[in-house]
Parts: C-alpha cells; sequence; structure tokens
C-alpha cells in the first residue's frame, strides 16, 4: 500500500521532471516562440501546482492513501 509521504515525493518527481523537460525544450527550441510561450507557462504551472501538492502530502506521514 502507497503512503501519503510516497505519494507526495511522486507528486514532487513528476511535476519537477514535468518543469524540467519544459526548460530543456525551450533549451533545444522545440516551440514556435522564442522564450517560454504561453503553452509553456500554463504547463509550468500545473507542474507547479503538482509539486506544491506533493509537499502538502509529506507532512501526513505513513497514513495509507
Amino acid at each position: 500500500m502507497i503512503t501519503k509521504r510516497q505519494l507526495g515525493l511522486i507528486f514532487i518527481l513528476v511535476g519537477s521532471l514535468a518543469i524540467a523537460g519544459m526548460f530543456g525544450m525551450d533549451l533545444l527550441g522545440a516551440g514556435q516562440h522564442l522564450g517560454i510561450g504561453p503553452a509553456q507557462q500554463k504547463a509550468l504551472l500545473a507542474a507547479g501546482l503538482v509539486v506544491l501538492l506533493g509537499i502538502t502530502l509529506i507532512p501526513l506521514g505513513d497514513k495509507p492513501a
């Protein structure tokens, strides 16, 4: 069974990888816009919210999810 702490760590990992992926795409020039475009801004915001959700789950400890 997965605990809330483990779920929080998973959310942080997934959100962080998404943020790194967005900046990686920007460095490779995969988008139409120079710099961070509107779609990347929304994706970064969503990934940031996932990280924040993960951070709030960590203090709940070993309670089952």
